[in-house]
């Protein structure tokens, strides 16, 4: 019997999830709502990108955007044919097409005086990729079938040498222009009709593709349906195992190993911590490093404790900085003495411009002169290596500091570990088992990335004064549980080398 479901539409996106799952292209036509919801940081790069795409277009005079909205396509499609046939417009943004059940909005087409268009396809990343050619060919594919001429392909990214000297953008300076025509076109008169092929029928088929989970799942992104397809039989996946490859997941899972505790003790391609973290679950033990003891006596008090908070416009914001640079705009420090005093010292800052000179000065203020200071991570010293440069009147006391810090992260990578990490060694993992009474769960803020954002938030000019001051509250109270929780992950890992 013929199967009354609607007939689906390809889009770029669409032959994007299709090559990297047939099942996840099937789950994005007809079960939707099994995707995982997306979150603040997946909101952040899809805000990024429509942002840099926007500003993108400015470098291009004389153009015309085609404002119907993806639900709008059939219309979209009849004002993107009167304003191809109007050779007044140089530019087209966001023109909409349709071949063959395909469906494409292309970014820019620009009109040469040939009478043919060039394809550019903005990104937001610093360089062009492997995986933006098929997006690129698959409007290629569109745009011959309906016979519009295109002479070249181009992939516009973010220059990352760009940096800001003030005022307008040098959009000629920021953007960068790579020629993808060869490679877009190869791949569409090779791979890309058999890929084609290959989605139609899927969509096609009344049943969900049988696809295995591997590391197509998260290669080249993670896939939104990943939750639903990694439904955990077992508690403890081979992906718990830190730092392996996809490569390597994907042969233990094709030898029938999808749980740790079948992975063999003497397996060859085991690394040490992963040898240790297998030999903890399958024993449930517990592993307290013989290094533990002589590691933390390196530690010389008062122990400064010091978190930064950073973030990563990709759009430079202040003079002489660089797209996605990491900008710190907060730390918090909490001061531990030998007799057990612990005190909290804290910078935000609240304004609109830069505010690392601020933030180094009191930095330099707030930290004693002497002792070791603790940071979970190097990256701590990488951000105080890199204001160094940026200014070098502080030179000398920030390296100064740099050769005082302590690695809290590395010793617990290399001298502990509980079977209740499940494999992760971030604070968040290993201060609920170290210290079960204490975690974020009360905190408004409870990630990096969403200090990060939220900062923007508190910083843009149109934030009401009621919103700036609650975010506010909110990093302050994030940063300070961030150093707190070293010096009690600290305390915990002293104890146990008595």
């Amino acid at each position: 019997m013929e199967s009354s479901r609607y007939s689906p539409q390809l889009s770029k996106s669409r032959f994007m999830a299709g090559l990297q799952c047939l099942k996840r292209l099937y789950l994005e036509c007809y079960e939707r709502e099994l995707a995982d919801p997306i979150d603040e940081r997946q909101q952040a790069i899809f805000d990024t990108g429509n942002g840099v795409g926007e500003l993108a277009r400015d470098r291009f005079p004389y153009g015309r955007l085609i404002e119907e909205r993806h639900f709008e396509i059939s219309q979209a499609i009849r004002t993107t044919k009167k304003v191809l046939a109007d050779t007044a417009v140089k530019a087209i943004f966001e023109g909409a097409f349709a071949f063959e059940k395909i469906q494409i909005r292309v970014d820019i087409l620009r009109r040469n005086g040939d009478g043919t268009f060039d394809l550019i396809e903005v990104k937001s990343t610093t360089s062009a990729k492997s995986q933006h050619i098929p997006d690129v060919a698959i409007q290629l594919h569109v745009l011959k079938g309906l016979g519009v001429p295109i002479r070249d392909a181009y992939l516009m990214h973010i220059d990352s040498r760009y940096v800001y000297p003030g005022g307008p953008y040098d959009l000629e300076a920021l953007f960068s222009l790579e020629d993808v025509t060869e490679d877009s076109r190869e791949f569409m008169s090779t791979t890309g009709p058999a890929n084609l092929v290959q989605m139609w029928e899927t969509l096609q088929s009344d049943t969900v593709p049988n696809v295995d989970t591997g590391s197509h799942c998260t290669r080249p992104y993670r896939c939104p349906f990943y939750s639903h397809c990694h439904q955990q039989v077992t508690d403890r996946p081979v992906a718990e195992l830190p730092g392996a490859r996809r490569e390597f997941l994907d042969e233990l899972k094709q030898s029938g190993i999808d749980d740790i505790r079948l992975i063999p003790s003497d397996h060859p391609k085991l690394n040490v911590l992963q040898q240790r973290v297998r030999d903890c679950v399958v024993n449930d033990r517990v592993f307290v490093g013989p290094g533990l003891l002589t590691k933390l006596g390196e530690v010389n008090f008062p122990v400064s404790f010091l978190d930064f908070e950073t973030f990563n416009p990709a759009l430079p914001t202040y003079v002489g900085t660089r797209p996605y640079q990491a900008i710190p705009f907060q730390w918090s420090l909490h001061i531990k003495h030998r007799s057990g005093y612990l005190r909290h010292e804290s910078f935000l800052w609240t304004k609109n411009n830069d505010p690392r000179s601020t933030l180094v000065e009191r930095l330099l203020d707030a930290i004693p002169s002497e002792g070791t200071i603790v940071a979970y991570s190097n990256y701590e010293q990488t951000v105080m290596k890199q204001l160094a440069t940026e200014f070098p009147a502080f030179e000398d006391a920030l390296l100064g500091l740099c050769d005082r810090t302590f690695d809290l992260l590395k010793l617990v990578r290399e001298e502990y570990y509980h079977p209740q990490f499940h494999g992760s060694f971030s604070i968040k993992s290993v201060l609920p088992v170290l210290v079960p009474e204490m975690g974020y769960q009360d905190l408004e803020i409870q990630q990096g990335l969403v200090a990060a954002l939220d900062f923007g938030r508190m910083v843009a000019g149109d934030t009401p004064v009621e919103e700036h001051g609650k975010i506010k509250d909110a990093l302050l109270a994030y940063c300070q549980r961030d150093t707190e929780a070293m010096v009690r992950v600290f305390d915990a890992l002293c104890s146990m080398a008595i």
